[in-house]
């Protein structure tokens, strides 16, 4: 389903908006994964380091089992939270030239973007697109991830 829209950061011309491909999709998905664990891994050391430093390194201790569970949901809410609302695109999304828009092509509205991020945490959402449809993510919140026009 191709749309005429305009974006205001690319072109002042109406561009025709078309669907990321399923590869640009899994492509997005694995960037961000890796993007994300990475992230978390730099987070983990610093804050070894910093409780290290500051003699309460057993604080640690407390970060097991559910909860740690927890703080990856949180922080993997926060990573999709923060990035598509403020740029409307992940690091993925970046690196395949994708971006996250409104069902009619608008720009995202902080509620959509905020549903989004949250049916990402329902399990096995990152492969609902494969099918060839739009993903959990995307339809709950009525996005959808589009090319950017070159």
């Amino acid at each position: 389903m191709q749309q005429d829209y305009s974006f205001s950061e690319f072109t002042a011309e109406p561009v025709a908006l078309v669907e990321a491909s399923t590869g640009q999709r899994f492509g997005n998905y694995l960037i961000d994964i890796a993007t994300f664990y990475f992230g978390c891994l730099l987070l983990g050391v610093a804050l070894g380091v910093v409780l290290g430093l500051t003699g309460h390194i057993e604080w640690l201790d407390n970060i097991k089992g559910p909860v740690s569970n927890l703080v990856g949901i949180g922080l993997m809410f926060v990573y999709y939270f923060v990035l598509e609302v403020s740029t409307g695109r992940t690091i993925g999304k970046l690196l395949t030239r994708t971006r996250v828009v409104m069902e009619d092509g608008f720009e995202l509205t902080t509620k959509a973007i905020f549903l989004r991020s949250l049916c990402r945490m329902i399990p096995f959402d990152a492969f609902s697109f494969l099918s060839g449809n739009a993903g959990w993510h995307d339809t709950f919140s009525k996005t959808r991830v589009v090319q950017i026009p070159r």
